[in-house]
């Protein structure tokens, strides 16, 4: 929307003025009272007031002792309209609206002004229009930014829109006003009835109760009349009942006891069998590993073979070369070659003794480890233990009695036919003569065909034990919840799993304890990997021949060496898991000692001839790498051989093949004949009845007690039910109860429609309110950033505000100090306002928006201010179309591209 002129006449205290806005901003200014603020008023007032009002307002706006009308005509664009709109009131009024464009149109009186009203809707956002228009004196006032619908569509396009269901919120608070006032308390019809359910509640009961007195006297005097004549005869069936049924509960014990060892044999059994079973599974695997060792040895051996036919070739090439040399030379390859083997033979024989010791224990503390990681896991997956299924037996056992003793309280039918007419009670058809019993716990119908249809409805059993059965229910659900189990059966199967486990790592624990000793579990591992490596090196050392030490050249040494490593080598494998008594590191070590002061004595002959040997060796060198390359391979594979066989050899020895698979066969024979009996016993148990025995007899013993008591009391109740009987008959109880009834029923009826509706309507104005204020916060952002960037221009670089989801400025924060809007002074406060409405000129666009109105606005504002909000409204002016209405035209003089009209 845009204003391109306003004409006055005769309006205050113009006579006749026109007054020109240019697109940008326009500067309109003039002495005090020389008319500014009516351009103001008369632009509200055309929009708003017929010409034909007489408010008080509109009178005020008659020139002073003049007889005329008051008169206004605007010049404006508004979407694709462009029109002249014009009123005169008072004297002669009159309304005219000429329409330029798009399609001319003239019309007048309220026809004019209704038309101009829809063109404003159709165009422009009317509380966009008054929230850009700042009166004099309320410039510190914030503009109503909330229900701005061209704002609104404006944020849409830079943020997220909230859905706009204003009237459809509208709707829901004024549907839950119906219910709840604004402090959510209920109000309305909910509230009377609410308040008179319980007035009505307590009349029906009080009649309620009268009534099934009245009811329960007639009923009791005629049951006692008759009871007193049958009790005699029933307490004595009930006797006999009761005998035979503990005696058959005797019975049923026995064979309980007996189910019970059955299935604990059976579950044994199944235990036993399972590890035997893995027991010839880790023995069929052990053989095939075996197997495989022996192939392997046998490559490696043939390997070895044929390379050391081939080192022999070479060192028969070196010999030859060597043989140039003094004896001295042969000698000191001789007492080297003695020596190094000594010293590897020692080195060799402390390392395997250790490696053996090493592993044997390893191999058991690894073990160990295995069953405890095992035990733990299952006791870490497992929560329910002994006593956990002992408690859980328990209240088992508690529903199981307090469901019996409600069963039993319930009124009995005992039934017994007498003639060729079918007769069913609740579906169940008696033989002739056939006497059957029912307990009446729910509405139960006696059918005599083509006779009659009885139901027999319970009567309400005794509070306790409802209160009884529900509790023990209760209280199992939420132990079964707990436990994390369905069933006593499945937490009975999870315990003794858990037990089976918990002794394993007990076990386990303690032998654990036993092999490790005083030793450190990380220190055994390492000590195992040095002796292995020391092992491996001094096998390694001895069959290369030597290993020089400082200053030595290796060369007489090594062509001696070669027919010790020659004759070893068929006994490494062995070595390794033979046992190495003490006398023979005795023995090594005195030898060690010998052959090196015989290396001492020669070396100094022989150093003068080494370097005849230099071409020779290249050959036997590479020749011997590989031989004992070959070597050690076949050492390693027949230590693996070695040590599979031994451990094959040990556990048969503690159990042959044979004797597993017969374990084996025999545990599943086992097994099954154990799983027989615990069938056997189950059905038999079965067989027994066992719940209905239990009934029968829990049934026997109350119905005792229960004719022995009414014995005596019929004796009494005949008489005294009478006398009460003839003092209530007058009272008219039936007739009240019926009315009563339907009050009540129609009371509740209507109060839970209206608590649906209620609840129904508080739900969902919550859940649309919520999603309406996530919306907004989002969307506020755009805003929040337009008035950020220019109070930047003002406050400086340090500004932030915080902007409600009304779109209202709640604090200013300014170089990291926050003040709330109501706080801040003056000047501050009417400067962020106008921010505010000159923030949403320059969101809404052009075609939808409106012109920004000041009305002597920034009084508040110093020099510096003042001069920063000339550069803001320069700015906005490129994009919106501003007026100010001023008497100090100084103020404004320079904001860039501004427009100035002169009313003086």
């Amino acid at each position: 929307m845009r204003l391109h002129s306003i004409r006055l006449v005769d309006y205050r205290g113009i006579t006749d003025a026109t007054v020109e806005f240019g697109p940008g901003v326009t500067i309109v200014e003039g002495p005090n009272e020389i008319g500014k603020s009516s351009i103001h008023q008369a632009i509200t007032q055309l929009r708003e007031d017929k010409a034909s009002s007489r408010k008080a307002s509109v009178k005020d706006t008659q020139p002073v002792g003049s007889d005329v009308g008051p008169q206004v005509e605007l010049h404006l664009s508004t979407g694709d309209f462009e029109l002249r709109y014009g009123k005169r009131w008072l004297k002669q009024p009159f309304t005219e609206l000429n329409i330029l464009r798009p399609v001319p149109e003239q019309l007048s009186g309220d026809e004019a002004h209704e038309r101009f009203l829809s063109i404003l809707d159709e165009t422009v956002d009317v509380d966009l229009l008054d929230a850009l228009d700042v009166a004099q004196g309320r410039s510190l006032a914030q503009a109503s930014l909330a229900e701005i619908k061209a704002l609104h569509g404006a944020l849409s396009e830079s943020g997220e829109a909230p859905a706009d269901h204003d009237a459809f919120l509208d709707r829901i608070e004024s549907e839950y006003l119906r219910f709840f006032t604004a402090k959510g308390k209920e109000t309305g019809d909910l509230r009377r009835l609410t308040e008179e359910l319980p007035a009505a509640e307590e009349q029906y009961t009080a009649l309620v109760a009268r009534s099934e007195d009245m009811d329960a006297l007639v009923d009791r005097h005629a049951r006692a009349a008759e009871r007193l004549q049958t009790v005699r005869e029933q307490l004595g069936q009930a006797m006999n009942e009761r005998d035979e049924a503990q005696e058959a509960a005797q019975e049923l014990s026995g064979l309980k006891a007996e189910l019970e060892r059955a299935q604990e044999a059976a579950e044994t059994g199944r235990r036993e069998e399972q590890r035997t079973e893995e027991a010839w599974n880790r023995r069929r695997e052990l053989i095939a590993e075996a197997a495989a060792a022996e192939k392997t040895v046998q490559a490696t051996a043939a390997d070895r073979d044929k390379l050391a036919d081939r080192e022999h070739e070479q060192d028969a090439e070196f010999g030859r070369a060597q043989k140039a040399l003094e004896d001295k030379q042969a000698e000191l390859d001789t007492a080297r070659t003695a020596a190094k083997s000594a010293s590897a033979n020692l080195a060799r024989a402390r390392a395997r003794r250790e490696v053996r010791d090493l592993r044997k224990r390893l191999t058991s503390v690894r073990e160990q480890e295995r069953r405890a990681a095992e035990a733990k896991a299952t006791i870490g997956a497992i929560a329910v233990t002994a006593k956990d299924v002992e408690h859980l037996s328990g209240l088992v056992t508690e529903v199981r009695i307090a469901t019996k003793a409600k069963t039993a309280a319930a009124a009995q039918i005992i039934a017994r036919r007498l003639g060729d007419t079918d007769v069913s009670i609740d579906g169940v058809q008696l033989a002739a003569d056939d006497r059957e019993e029912f307990a009446v716990v729910k509405d139960t119908r006696i059918l005599i065909d083509s006779v009659v249809d009885i139901t027999v409805r319970p009567g309400q059993s005794p509070a306790e034990l409802d209160r009884a059965v529900d509790e023990a229910e209760s209280e199992l659900d939420s132990e079964l919840e707990r436990l994390g189990v369905t069933s006593l059966d499945q937490a009975r199967e999870r315990a003794d799993v858990r037990t089976s486990a918990e002794a394993i790592l007990a076990e386990a624990t303690s032998t654990l304890r036993a092999l490790i000793g005083n030793d450190d579990r990380a220190g055994l591992d390492a000590a195992l990997s040095r002796a292995e490596h020391l092992a491996d090196e001094s096998g390694e050392s001895n069959r290369n021949g030597t290993q020089p030490g400082a200053g030595d050249t290796d060369e007489a040494g090594s062509d001696v060496d070669l027919d010790v490593d020659s004759e070893d080598d068929s006994d490494v494998g062995s070595e390794v898991s033979s046992e190495v008594s003490s006398t023979m590191i005795e023995e090594l070590e005195a030898a060690v000692e010998e052959t090196a002061a015989a290396v001492e004595t020669a070396q100094d002959a022989v150093e003068s001839a080494r370097l005849t040997l230099d071409s020779a060796r290249n050959g036997r060198d590479e020749t011997r790498v590989a031989s004992v390359r070959s070597q050690a391979q076949h050492e390693q594979s027949t230590m693996t051989l070695e040590n599979l066989t031994a451990r094959l050899a040990a556990d048969r020895e503690a159990q042959s093949d044979e004797e597993l698979e017969s374990a084996l066969a025999g545990a599943q024979e086992r097994t099954e004949t154990l799983a027989a009996d615990a069938t056997a016993a189950r059905e038999r148990y079965a067989a027994a009845d066992p719940e209905t025995l239990e009934m029968r007899l829990q049934n026997a013993l109350q119905l005792v007690d229960s004719k022995q008591r009414q014995q005596e009391a019929d004796r009494q109740e005949v008489d005294r039910l009478s006398a009460l009987i003839d003092d209530r008959a007058g009272e008219g109880i039936y007739d009240k109860l019926k009315a009563a009834q339907e009050a009540l029923e129609t009371l509740q009826t209507k109060l839970a429609r209206l608590r649906r509706q209620a609840n129904a309507i508080s739900l969902l104005r919550e859940t649309v309110r919520t999603h309406k204020e996530e919306a907004q916060r989002k969307y506020v952002a755009p805003f929040k950033e337009q008035i950020e960037r220019l109070g930047r221009v003002i406050f400086g670089q340090g500004l932030s505000v915080e902007i409600s989801e009304d779109l209202e400025i709640v604090s200013r924060t300014l170089d990291g100090r926050t003040v709330g809007f109501e706080s801040l002074s003056g000047g501050t406060k009417e400067q962020l306002a106008l921010l505010g409405r000159l923030a949403v000129a320059t969101l809404v666009d052009e075609t939808s928006g409106a012109p920004v109105i000041l009305d002597d606005a920034f009084g508040f504002a110093d020099e510096k201010r003042l001069a920063a909000l000339n550069v803001i409204l320069g700015n906005v002016g490129r994009n919106a179309q501003v007026i100010l209405l001023t008497c100090q035209p100084g103020r404004f003089g320079a904001i860039g591209g501004a427009e100035t009209v002169s009313l003086a």
